[in-house]
């Protein structure tokens, strides 16, 4: 009994701090500068919202039709996009809270509101807007906390507005001077950043996006409107108004692990520098990080961060080279152990694991297939050798919408890594044209991408058998050649390090593989099972880490 009853009175004080949160109602109305009606409702509605600003916020969506509107020109790809979102085909139009009602502005009124507003909300929402010195770029951060349990394929969205646009002539044909709460822009995307969920009572989400000022009539009246919806039954969960004042975290001491930038999918190098990015999230500054990370089931490294993470700002740490045995499947594990000489008030996002397997295999002659975006200028790509070296490149590029085939002849077998580079930080795709990234060897697609950021990297083996072979390890010996039920590989290592053995039949398939830690001055035998292989010329390749060497051998039977 007296584990319990800590226990539960753990339960109550979790299920007051987390019960779900007041609503706040969000309007979608469709109206237009050359609508006849739109002049009719628009006026009450605005005066509803004036009157009842902790319960309903709204987002003035611009259509194309019936008339002229430089509104809807000055963002016609969002517009649009909720508009076709609510299949909205006339106007005025008003949608509550995506799904709640959907109609002409005569079907609701404050009593409607007054419905929705009392259904109690899972989340709770803070949304920060902060312009650029020279003020051209508006910066938006939302935290979305959840209060109660939120499934389901949920999206997060902050509408830039303009709380009031004034026109000393009226811009359309309906008489209209005042406009109010006019979207001007929808971050990160007309779609949203979908939230991780399921998301469990206390846990939370931080979205950071950015707009270059584009259109503006009064900068001075640029606002924020943030809300969630649930993209299959159009609801929307909560929304907000700008916060006043600067960013607010929830907790004191908060760092999280965003993001293992630069680690990709498949590896064939057997040591990794894996670099971390880690964003404060907390109201304190940090000055020290504690972290930790390991791979596969390896020993425990430890590195200290030591610097000024002010609130919000993000830092990307390069940790120490680590080498590891590559299994078929892998996984990278980070996590934070202390912050500022204390534990984390938030450990939820404290930890970041990364799966990757083992790198395709790959002939000498490799394919880079580019087709270029709107921005193609913005685009290039290397391939580079473990030692660092640049063997191949292309871009940046001219024209807009081609495709450019690179046929690339790699100079020797072993491990290489490949980069896309966008200088302008969005991929090649999407809202600047349908561009694509693709590697190929033959049939064997290495690595493909579109929306990938600043870059796009990956890695992949180079095995060759029948070519020019690698040059001897002088370490190595392999014997009896022509073997027969056993061969055996012995190898004298001058550091330590981990070595990888790999054998390949004259299809290209790996028939055996197999690593090992080696010492520096010991020799190490690998006895090589090969009673089941056919005869035939056979590759043995070994990786040091630093140094790859190939060896041909026969069976005979």
């Amino acid at each position: 009994m007296k584990r319990i009853l800590p226990l539960f009175a753990a339960f109550l004080l979790t299920t007051s701090i987390f019960a779900q949160s007041q609503r706040l109602v969000l309007l979608e109305h469709f109206t237009q500068a050359s609508c006849g009606p739109c002049a009719t409702y628009n006026p009450s509605i605005h005066s509803l919202l004036v009157a009842n600003p902790d319960k309903i916020t709204s987002i003035n969506y611009h259509t194309s039709w019936p008339g002229y509107d430089p509104m809807y020109n000055h963002n016609t790809v969002d517009n649009a996009a909720r508009t076709s979102f609510y299949n909205v085909n006339s106007v005025p139009n008003s949608v509550l809270d995506g799904n709640f009602y959907n109609g002409h502005p005569g079907g609701w009124n404050i009593n409607t509101v007054n419905q929705r507003y009392a259904v109690p909300s899972p989340c709770n929402l803070f949304a920060y807007q902060r312009l650029s010195p020279t003020q051209d770029t508006l910066f938006v951060t939302m935290v979305v906390e959840a209060s109660a349990a939120m499934t389901g394929q949920i999206a997060a969205t902050v509408a830039v507005i303009e709380k009031h646009i004034h026109f000393n002539s009226p811009p359309g044909s309906n008489g209209e001077k005042d406009f109010y709460n006019v979207m001007k822009k929808l971050l990160p995307s007309r779609s949203g950043q979908m939230l991780p969920t399921p998301m469990s009572a206390g846990d939370y989400f931080i979205l950071e996006s950015y707009w270059v000022l584009a259109n503006v009539y009064n900068i001075n009246e640029l606002s924020l409107v943030g809300y969630v919806q649930n993209t299959i039954t159009k609801e929307i969960l909560q929304s907000c108004n700008l916060t006043p004042g600067n960013y607010t975290g929830l907790y004191a001491n908060d760092a999280e692990l965003v993001s293992l930038p630069n680690m990709t999918d498949r590896y064939c190098n057997e040591t990794l520098e894996p670099v971390v990015k880690i964003r404060n999230n907390g109201n304190n500054t940090v000055s020290t990080l504690d972290i930790n990370y390991r791979i596969n089931e390896g020993e425990i490294h430890s590195y200290t961060f030591t610097g000024s993470l002010s609130p919000l700002q993000s830092v990307e740490i390069q940790l120490p080279e680590t080498g590891y045995g590559l299994q078929d499947e892998n996984n990278l594990s980070v996590w934070i152990s202390s912050l500022n000489g204390v534990a984390d008030d938030y450990n939820r996002n404290d930890t970041i694991v990364h799966d990757f397997a083992k790198a395709l295999q790959a002939s000498r002659s490799v394919l880079v297939k580019v087709r270029t975006d709107n921005n193609p200028h913005e685009t290039t790509w290397e391939i580079k050798n473990m030692a660092g070296e640049v063997v191949a490149s292309g871009g940046p590029y001219t024209q807009s919408g081609t495709i450019i085939n690179t046929d690339v002849e790699l100079p020797a077998d072993g491990c290489y890594d490949f980069f896309v580079y966008d200088a302008g930080g969005n991929g090649i795709c999407c809202t600047n044209g349908a561009g694509f990234v693709r590697l190929s060897s033959g049939s064997v697609t290495i690595t493909q991408g579109t929306d990938f950021g600043a870059m796009l990297t990956a890695q992949f083996d180079v095995l060759s058998v029948g070519t020019s072979l690698l040059p001897a390890t002088a370490g190595l010996q392999l014997y009896p050649n022509p073997a027969g039920e056993t061969v055996y590989a012995e190898y004298t290592s001058d550091f330590n390090r981990t070595l990888k053995i790999t054998v390949i039949n004259q299809l290209g398939q790996v028939v055996y593989t197999t690593s090992r830690r080696a010492f520096a001055g010991e020799t190490d035998t690998f006895e090589i099972n090969s009673g089941n292989w056919p005869a035939g010329i056979y590759m043995m390749f070994t990786d040091d880490g630093t140094t790859r060497s190939s060896r041909k051998f026969s069976i005979a039977r």
